[in-house]
């Protein structure tokens, strides 16, 4: 497999992805990026908590549910129906990995790329990630909120991969 990175436009703040070549039209988008864990508005960073959540899925939308209307119609025909919230703890790490991945039926462009992390970005701030914040207090006990940019994580934030070929699960 080759690895190469597509740039996504000069005004862009996001990672620049990686690309991973294959055989085949499809393609795996993964972003992923940090979301912080609190308890009573106390950031929570003890590793003993936070590996209690590793593993941890929000699966009760899909983000390609809400994908849709002026300039994203060719963007949602082209993904097929998923993208949740999953989240994983790196040990030492201060905050939990969040990811969104979905899967193209085609290569995407650098521009329905851009508008997809857009989308995204939209979504763990607003939408799927504000339930997800109302939500977890009452499921797991502690608040989780996906970070965004502005959030302190960074200026070349989030982290986007792409891999093109089959996609094994």
């Amino acid at each position: 497999m080759v690895t190469a990175i597509v740039p996504l436009g000069p005004a862009s703040s996001i990672s620049q992805p990686t690309i991973t070549r294959g055989r085949g039209p499809m393609q795996r988008i993964i972003i992923s990026g940090r979301a912080a864990v609190s308890r009573d508005d106390e950031q929570i960073d003890d590793p003993a908590v936070l590996r209690t959540l590793d593993g941890l899925a929000y699966d009760d939308e899909r983000f390609t549910d809400y994908l849709g209307g002026p300039g994203e119609d060719e963007l949602a025909a082209a993904l097929e129906s998923g993208g949740v919230l999953r989240f994983s703890y790196r040990e030492g790490e201060p905050l939990l990995e969040v990811r969104t991945e979905y899967r193209s039926r085609r290569p995407l462009s650098p521009a329905e790329l851009a508008l997809l992390v857009e989308y995204t970005m939209g979504q763990w701030s607003d939408g799927i990630g504000e339930n997800l914040t109302c939500e977890s207090r009452s499921r797991w006990g502690f608040s989780i909120m996906c970070l965004i940019p502005g959030d302190g994580v960074g200026s070349r934030y989030p982290d986007v991969r792409v891999a093109e070929g089959p996609l094994d699960d």
